[in-house]
């Protein structure tokens, strides 16, 4: 037979494979129902719920673990000591953030600072090597905006200056707040599946809230991170606050120049609705002489530049020379005719801007009491030494840096605050020191009440303070500070404080009740500058490395956040007389102008007034132009009546 008619060439058969004596295959092979019945190796384990997260299975995810997690913990923390396991469950977590998509992950990121410091106290009180050991490790996961707290940590190096650290009392005595959504919040709840320890940690020292929504990227979370204590909770009671203004005749005449040929939305009606009552705090009644100030200002409302790309700022920059220590502070007067400036040599100097129009001083009080008021012509020169008028007047008494100085509305009295610990009030007409507020620490600033009377101090003893110039003591203090107060504003009604501290937050307070109405977080520095908006609604505050921030006092929410790269440590905010543009300078050799009005109008295209608006984040339009000087660091400005820009600053400084 040829072989092609050999049914085996053609066609090969396979003989079944044979089994050994011991039932198993050759080559290590084995049956299908051996392979199942195998234990499962726990690395196995981890790589499949690493493909499940990395995937979105999150549900298949959460019953694997649910079924198998205890044989994760078991392999990973079994048999360690309490040390070594902290340093691994922190090391798993860092694992499962990581693995996540980018905005879970920007959510897990507020967690990570608050369990990396109560790990670090924990393994302090085992072993102080270990947790030196542990810092050096995870420090780098720590997010940007901690690093400032992170370096407080590593000065730590026993329980003894753990114990006497007040960042570490903060933390301790504290809970750390984060907002989370709810696919954050499953992967939270499956990690805490393995790591027990952390999930006891976290229980003890964090609270999580639910988020309204998901962020929609990732620069909205970070935006709103940086707290000593994390974020200001949706859930703390509300207070009613009346922030709104009384609109009188010369506020009118100046939006009815504003909105000339415009068309915008009158919402007039609806913040009436928000105003206190005239006698809801005592108020001095208006004087005669701010009464005719504001009638000349009605007068010139007429002539007042409404900025906008079409009319930009006009800018009249100052400096001052010949201060070789430096000029610490210094303020304009209402009507733009002084200037005072507190300088770190102790000292006060004040400037007539106009040479026309001289500082009066009055006689001395033996020539005031021979005037005979009944039958003397022209009284008002007689009590004045005009001859003894000048262009330059210096104030000595403080005995340190001068931080402060702020003009009373009708320009009588100056106030001053120094590093010698006193708040002085000086009066213009007698051009001398006349009463001297004394505290137990350091006053940063000081600020006047539009309508004189009362005043408010921010303090290097975590207070901020409301004082009436005809008492020794405060009125009011303000105790719910972390960190030194170092920025204080009147609200526009007089009804409330507002001020920045080094803790990052910036705080609202009721001059009534003494009581905080309003708190809000996100700076990453210590907060060198705050205002309150002419129309009472909102408060821009600026921070140490450049950040402004602009906040809605109606519905407790930020709205805008303008990140740059200015660091400085002394800022200055000034709005325009309509209120519709900021001037912002961050103790640098530039100013910036910002749009409060295209925020506004961005804000309320975006939706309802009282829905869930994402903040916005260096916004298109919002700064409409940086103004930079040669050598002059500006850390004063101020708007004329006219909207003319004013700034101030030291050459060389």
């Amino acid at each position: 037979m040829n072989d092609c008619e050999n049914p085996s060439s053609q066609l090969s058969v396979t003989s079944p494979p044979q089994m050994h004596p011991n039932g198993s295959q050759p080559n290590g092979i084995q049956s299908m129902e051996d392979a199942f019945n195998r234990p499962v190796n726990p690395e196995a384990l981890q790589m499949v719920l690493s493909y499940l997260r990395r995937n979105g299975l999150t549900e298949t995810e959460e019953q694997l673990q649910r079924e198998a997690g205890h044989m994760i913990k078991n392999e990973h923390s079994g048999g360690l000591r309490p040390e070594e396991a902290i340093t691994l469950e922190f090391e798993q977590f860092i694992e499962h953030a990581n693995a996540c998509t980018d905005v879970v992950q920007a959510e897990f990121s507020q967690l990570i600072f608050p369990i990396f410091a109560h790990c670090f106290i924990s393994l302090l009180e085992k072993n102080v090597e270990t947790a030196r050991v542990f810092f050096n490790r995870f420090k780098i996961f720590i997010p940007e905006c901690f690093s400032e707290f992170l370096h407080q940590l590593s000065l730590i190096e026993d329980v003894v200056t753990m114990r006497s650290s007040e960042h570490m009392h903060i933390l301790r005595e504290n809970k750390f707040l984060v907002r989370l959504s709810k696919p954050t919040l499953k992967h939270l709840e499956l990690i805490q599946m393995r790591v027990h320890g952390l999930k006891n940690l976290i229980a003890q020292h964090v609270t999580i809230e639910n988020s309204d929504e998901m962020a929609k990227n990732r620069s909205t979370i970070e935006t709103q991170m940086g707290g000593i204590l994390g974020l200001t909770s949706k859930n703390e009671k509300r207070h009613k606050m009346l922030f709104s203004v009384v609109k009188d005749e010369l506020m009118q005449a100046i939006d009815k120049r504003k909105t000339k040929g415009k068309d915008l939305k009158d919402l007039g009606k609806k913040m009436q609705t928000h105003c206190p009552q005239p006698d809801r705090i005592p108020l001095p009644p208006i004087s005669e002489h701010l009464r005719e100030e504001r009638r000349n200002w009605l007068r010139d409302v007429s002539k007042m530049n409404i900025i906008s790309p079409e009319s930009p700022v006009s800018i009249c920059m100052y400096t001052t020379l010949n201060a070789p220590i430096g000029v610490s502070s210094c303020v304009f007067s209402d009507d733009s005719n002084l200037i005072a400036m507190g300088l770190s040599d102790s000292s006060i100097v004040l400037n007539s801007m106009d040479p026309m129009n001289k500082m009066k001083k009055l006689r001395d009080i033996d020539f005031l009491e021979k005037i005979d008021i009944e039958t003397a012509d022209n009284v008002q020169s007689q009590m004045f030494d005009l001859q003894a008028s000048t262009t330059s007047v210096r104030f000595t008494g403080h005995g340190g840096p001068v931080f402060s100085v702020n003009f009373s509305q009708d320009r009588r009295l100056l106030l001053s605050a120094g590093g010698d610990r006193t708040v002085r009030l000086w009066s213009m007409e007698t051009q001398r020191n006349v009463v001297i507020y004394r505290t137990p620490t350091i006053v940063w600033d000081a600020q006047f009440c539009n309508r004189g009377l009362y005043f408010a101090t921010a303090s290097a003893d975590k207070t901020a303070a409301m004082w009436c110039t005809d008492r020794m003591h405060p009125l009011r203090i303000f105790a719910d500070a972390y960190g030194d107060v170092g920025c204080i504003d009147f609200h526009p009604n007089c009804n409330y404080v507002a001020g920045g501290s080094d803790d990052r937050y910036v705080r609202v307070w009721d001059v009534l009740s003494g009581t905080r109405v309003r708190i809000f977080g996100g700076h990453k520095a210590s907060i060198i500058a705050v205002k309150f908006s002419p129309c009472g609604r909102y408060i821009v505050s600026l921070d140490a490395i450049g950040n402004l921030m602009v906040w809605d006092l109606a519905y407790q929410r930020l709205v805008a956040a303008e990140i740059t790269e200015q660091t400085g440590t002394k800022g200055s905010i000034s709005f325009s007389r309509d209120g519709g543009i900021l001037a912002v300078s961050h103790g640098t050799s530039s100013i910036q102008l910002y749009s409060l009005d295209n925020l506004i109008s961005s804000v309320l295209a975006a939706g309802p007034a009282d829905a869930h608006i994402e903040p916005k984040v260096n916004m298109d339009g919002f700064n409409i132009g940086t103004y930079p000087t040669k050598q002059t660091s500006v850390i004063g400005l101020h708007f004329t009546r006219r909207n003319l820009l004013l700034g101030f600053g030291c050459f060389g400084q």
